[in-house]
This record gives structure tokens, C-alpha cells and sequence, in this order.
């Protein structure tokens, strides 16, 4: 497994309060000492004659521990305790395998949702609207007919994403062999990096759910607003509406980082 990670979400916060628990603190620097001796070279890498003299550099370094750096040493922790189970992509992975609590490092692709997407990214939607009303207003839209409904459409996506909050999931799929991963994500700790998720990354995160064969997860919840219930879903499947909802089989984990 290679040391170097690229980083596309890290939870800072659930990172921090293992370690705190496994050593005791935190620290935020390091000081390192380190003394070289050489015997028949001076500091400045000079050599000397024979039974000449042995010379002693000394060095000092200041380490501020960054985000990877903690996160690597819990990983380090973890993995010679012998508590993480790993998912290799397109390995087999029977589902009555995996226990709540448990830890997974999973290697698989990550795919978002359309509606997700949109929700994500309306920002730029209501960027591209401002701008569109504005060419509209010069009279420099030709004969395209920009009407108010356009309009509508972007403010309405601009509301759903404030009515959702800070949390959105995605699925990461490791392959035929074993179920897919649902990632709840934290919007505000991967800032304009969400769409770069997409694609073939690493997850490291605990289960905090199992959903059986049977059982539906919805990507998406407005906070403080009940769950859809299964005809509801039922009935807007048969709309043809995209409502993001995942079925089982599959494995909800608490995400503590995602990485290539």
C-alpha cells in the first residue's frame, strides 16, 4: 500500500477524537533531534587524513502534523492492531461478513447520483441562470427563447440545496463480488472537490449500517422532515423520479476519509 495518498475528503474532527483516545492528547508540532556523527569527515563533507578527526553535526526540526499525517497514524495504529478488514476492487465480499462497528478500507469506484449532482452544484447552476438573464435582458439571446420556467428551475434547485444541509451520500461500488458502500459526506469538509469524487478512490471508514436485501437507503433527507416511507418511493419511482434511493443489499459507513 502506497504511503502517498491524495486526499479528497478527510473528517478532521472523528480523525482527531480516535487518536485523542489511542494516545492520550493531541499534539499539533513535533521537535526532532537528530545528531550525525562521521569519523574521518568534517560537517562539510570533507575528508581527513587517517586518525584525524570525528566530527558531530546536529540538527533540529519543528513537524507541524497536518491532516494526512494524523490520519496515517491512526491508519498505522489500526492496521497492526489488526482491526481493519480491506476490500480490494472486484474482491468478494459476502455481506453477512460484516459487522456494525467494524472498519473497512474499500478500493472501488464512486459514483454520484444525478439529483445528488445537481444539488451539489447549484451554485453553478444559479451562476450560469444570472448569466443567461442577463444576455436575455441585452437582448442578446437571438431567437432562443429563454422563458421564466428556466428561471424557476434554477432557483428551485438553489432552495433543495440549502433545504438539505451539510450531508449527501454517494456509492462506491468495489465490484460484482461484494455489496456496494454508501458514503454519507460532510459538504463543508470537501469544499469544491465533491465532483472529483467520481471515479476509482480508497475509503476508509466504520459501518454504521447494514441494509439487508430488501431494505432502501435514500442519498438524500431534508433535516427535520420525515423519511419518505416505501409506497412513497413506490409511487414517485413509477413518476419516473430520480429520488437518489439506493436498494439493498448493501453497507453504510461513517467515512473518515477518501483518497487515491
Amino acid at each position: 500500500m502506497s504511503l502517498f495518498r491524495d486526499f479528497l475528503y478527510c473528517d478532521d474532527r472523528t480523525v482527531d477524537s480516535y487518536l485523542s483516545v489511542i494516545e492520550g492528547g493531541l499534539f499539533d508540532e513535533e521537535d526532532r533531534h537528530t545528531t550525525l556523527d562521521s569519523s574521518g569527515v568534517t560537517p562539510s563533507g570533507h575528508e581527513v587524513a587517517p586518525n584525524g578527526l570525528s566530527s558531530s553535526d546536529s540538527r533540529r526540526k519543528t513537524v507541524r502534523q497536518t491532516s494526512a499525517a494524523r490520519f496515517g497514524r491512526l491508519l498505522r495504529y489500526m492496521m497492526d492492531e489488526g482491526e481493519v478488514n480491506h476490500v480490494r476492487a472486484g474482491e468478494a465480499l459476502a455481506l453477512e461478513a460484516v459487522e456494525e462497528e467494524s472498519f473497512f478500507q474499500v478500493r472501488g469506484d464512486i459514483q454520484i447520483s444525478p439529483l445528488v449532482s445537481a444539488m451539489m452544484n447549484a451554485d453553478k447552476y444559479q451562476l450560469i441562470g444570472n448569466v443567461v438573464r442577463q444576455i436575455s435582458h441585452l437582448g442578446l439571446a437571438g431567437n432562443v427563447d429563454v422563458g421564466e420556467e428556466f428561471f424557476d428551475m434554477v432557483t428551485l434547485i438553489g432552495e433543495a440545496r440549502e433545504a438539505i444541509g451539510d450531508k449527501v451520500s454517494v456509492v462506491m461500488h468495489p465490484g460484482s463480488g461484494a455489496p456496494p458502500f454508501v458514503l454519507p459526506i460532510r459538504a463543508g469538509l470537501i469544499g469544491g472537490r465533491f465532483n472529483e469524487l467520481e471515479g476509482r478512490s480508497t475509503v476508509f471508514g466504520k459501518v454504521s449500517d447494514i441494509v439487508p436485501r430488501k431494505g432502501e437507503y435514500t442519498l438524500l433527507e431534508v433535516p427535520g422532515q420525515p423519511a419518505l416511507t416505501r409506497r412513497q418511493r413506490r409511487q414517485a419511482a413509477k413518476a419516473e423520479a430520480d429520488l437518489a434511493v439506493v436498494r439493498g443489499p448493501l453497507v453504510v459507513l461513517q467515512v473518515l476519509a477518501v483518497y487515491r
